[in-house]
């Protein structure tokens, strides 16, 4: 057995800039929360949210220590990856095991307080943190890889980063996320889209076992060897349900030796964004499954408006771009070469040449720490004509607001290892989709949030004749008009059955989850 810890702090996904590119936290997604009530002391009898007096606070003990608004030590700058949320929970408890978590878990329950869990932090809705009690999961970060097993058991709170740096310098490896900072938790719950999912899988799809805390404050472990109905339930709903219906304080992954990966771009001048985007869905839909790859159609005033294809390969040798390149003008820009697994996922992450502690850094630093608005579409199927120029109008046209930084689409292909799995075999139901597509707009510190929120659902909108309603959980969107329709479809019903069984009351109930 092989353990390695490494907390880090909470960044996200730099989800359309740059090189060659999902997630938020425990409680998956969502809208940041108000300041209700005056600062809570241990016998302080301030007003929660819902109107009843605030429980002793001095009753709730962790391991980390609880931190109450209004006194020192309080800090919630890292609650939220994303600048646009200000949260001011009247407690924030570190929480070092599992029996830390039960403690949270208990003490919501008995003193009526909102609870949120948080491990990344990067909920595009800001759900990681409310006004009440955060249970940050953060510490929870230990790495332990069992090499004879295949598998590594992983803390509720690590990050990508860590995860990718503790397995592959255990030699092994799992298909995850680019993002360095996002918590393992928050992209698993949701299902997991990564860059290496055609050939791995989701990230749900290779969990074998999970430790969850559930509203009755008991410790359960559900897994592929559960046969009790409501435990096989539970694990069912905890790969792509997106949280809100336990606390999971630890996952247990199967794990593959560590590839060598080819990472790949090719970047062309906007204005080829439909020829390009037609080019890519025919190549990507016959491609092997070792190929990964993303077409992005980019807005940026400081490095130009673009349209670029990137990926990976896990297969022998170079990846073939041919059936990409073909008929296509020269790409302004390409590049390609091979990697270790864990220099490929830092190259993924914008890290090239840093250990996974600088990573974290310099994903937090104010240059890349900046607001965003996101929503997403799934496609089913590829963009005929009409739809390729509906796309690429629908970024071009777009009125970048002031403080922009960035604005686009980008088309993350499916297919492969995630379309093995029956759609009603896990909780994430867009199995046979082509992609998913995210839409999202960054600007900086003094950029208007609603103009940029305008944006995204903009070009969104242009593609619902073709995407319709569909939206892929973990790019969480709190203006979608139905969003437990659009995120779970046909498994909606069941989910929500699973909720209410597990969690009765609503415990982990948030605004973005399957209750909504």
């Amino acid at each position: 057995m092989e353990n390695a810890h490494r907390p880090a702090r909470p960044t996200r996904r730099a989800l359309l800039s740059g090189g060659l590119a999902g997630g938020f936290a425990l409680a998956t997604a969502g809208c940041t929360s108000g300041t209700s009530g005056s600062p809570a002391g241990p016998t302080s009898t301030s007003a929660t949210p819902s109107g009843a007096p605030s429980p002793a606070w001095s009753s709730l003990r962790v391991s980390g220590g609880v931190s109450l608004r209004g006194t020192s030590g309080y800090d919630v700058s890292t609650l939220l990856y994303n600048p646009r949320f200000s949260p001011a929970p009247q407690a924030v408890a570190r929480c070092e095991n599992a029996d830390d978590v039960a403690a949270c878990v208990r003490f919501a329950a008995d003193g009526g307080v909102p609870l949120r869990l948080r491990n990344g932090g990067h909920s595009y809705g800001g759900w990681s943190a409310g006004d009440g009690l955060v249970a940050d999961l953060s510490p929870m970060a230990a790495v332990e890889v069992d090499r004879d097993a295949r598998t590594a058991r992983v803390g509720a709170g690590a990050r990508l980063i860590d995860v990718y740096a503790a397995l592959g310098a255990a030699g092994v490896a799992v298909g995850a996320g680019s993002c360095p900072t996002v918590g393992v938790s928050g992209l698993t719950l949701g299902g997991g889209v990564g860059v290496l999912a055609r050939s791995f899988g989701l990230t749900c799809d290779q969990v074998t076992a999970v430790d969850v805390v559930t509203a009755d404050g008991r410790a359960r472990t559900v897994g592929v060897e559960s046969t009790d109905g409501d435990d096989a339930d539970l694990f069912w709903a905890l790969r792509g349900g997106g949280g809100g219906i336990a606390a999971v304080t630890s996952w247990t992954f199967s794990v593959r030796p560590a590839p060598e990966v080819a990472v790949f771009f090719a970047r062309w001048p906007l204005s080829a964004g439909a020829d390009v985007l037609a080019a890519w869905q025919r190549w990507q839909a016959d491609a092997p499954r070792e190929l990964w790859s993303t077409c992005k159609l980019l807005r940026n005033p400081t490095d130009g408006d673009r349209v670029q294809v990137s990926g990976t390969w896990t297969g022998s040798g170079a990846p073939d771009l041919s059936g990409l390149l073909a008929g296509l003008p020269a790409p302004a820009s390409r590049s390609a070469r091979r990697l270790p697994y864990t220099a490929a996922m830092a190259y993924e992450a914008g890290c090239s040449g840093l250990d996974a502690d600088a990573c974290t850094t310099r994903a937090l630093d104010a240059e890349h720490r900046q607001p965003f608005a996101a929503t997403s579409s799934m496609l089913p199927k590829a963009l005929p004509q009409d739809g390729l120029d509906a796309a690429l109008a629908a970024v071009q046209d777009i009125s970048l607001p002031r403080g922009a930084v960035e604005a686009g689409m980008s088309f993350d292909a499916l297919g492969g290892a995630v379309a093995d799995v029956a759609p009603d075999a896990t909780a994430f139901p867009w199995r046979t989709a082509l992609a998913t597509v995210q839409h999202t707009a960054t600007w900086t510190g003094t950029g208007d949030a609603a103009a940029h929120d305008a944006v995204v659902a903009g070009t969104r909108e242009a593609l619902r004749p073709w995407a319709g309603g569909s939206a892929y959980v973990n790019y969480a969107d709190p203006g979608l008009p139905d969003r437990p329709q659009a995120c779970w479809g046909p498994n909606r019903a069941r989910l929500q059955q699973v909720a209410t069984a597990v969690d009765p009351d609503g415990l982990f109930a948030f605004p973005g989850g399957i209750r909504t």
